[in-house]
């Protein structure tokens, strides 16, 4: 292989290593926590539960667009919960402006998104006169977690095809839930 290649692959590997990472989390949790401090967490934040197993916790949110927050757990070996993944639900009234305004807020947080459905070219101008479209993604990830928004909206809402999403996802414990699923599947 020529040296120019290698050479290039190298920084290239070197210069990806050298992005700051994500952040795990946004002030109200950290992915990697584990169960007692995230039962902790949503009760010092005074929110309701609305449903709690062994490895998920759905409360109400205390941030008014958001109806719903979910937390989801990994069992390590020795028994301890982790958390993997946090969804974040809002209201079904969310619109293209709740979309503009969440990823915006994620912006400000964790910079431009690796993939944005709604990104705007530099010959483009944003027109505030034209309807958003129907739907809205952006996503973040690094090596070790995702964030992914994702809307979909209409003039006549449809509760059962229409939501806007938030997900944290930790991409190691990911993994590890995907195997274990796929452990229990093989063995029933």
């Amino acid at each position: 292989m020529p040296a120019g290649i290698v050479l290039a692959l190298a920084l290239g590997v070197f210069a990806a290593d050298s992005a700051p990472p994500l952040p795990s989390g946004n002030g109200h949790f950290r992915l990697g926590m584990s169960r007692a401090q995230v039962d902790s967490a949503v009760s010092a934040r005074g929110m309701e539960v609305i449903s709690n197993g062994l490895t998920f916790l759905a409360c109400r949110s205390d941030d008014p667009p958001v109806e719903y927050e979910q937390y989801s757990f990994f069992q390590m070996p020795h028994g301890m919960l982790i958390l993997w993944k946090v969804t974040i639900g809002y209201r079904l009234d969310a619109s293209a402006a709740d979309f503009a305004a969440a990823r915006d807020e994620l912006k400000r947080l964790l910079g431009e998104p690796a993939s944005d459905s709604w990104a705007v070219t530099d010959d483009e101008a944003p027109n505030q006169d034209r309807p958003g479209p129907s739907a809205g993604q952006a996503i973040w990830a690094d090596r070790f977690t995702t964030v992914q928004l994702g809307a979909r909206w209409s003039t006549a809402p449809d509760r059962n095809a229409e939501r806007m999403m938030l997900m944290w996802t930790d991409r190691r414990l990911q993994r590890l839930v995907e195997a274990r699923r796929k452990r229990d599947r093989a063995s029933k």
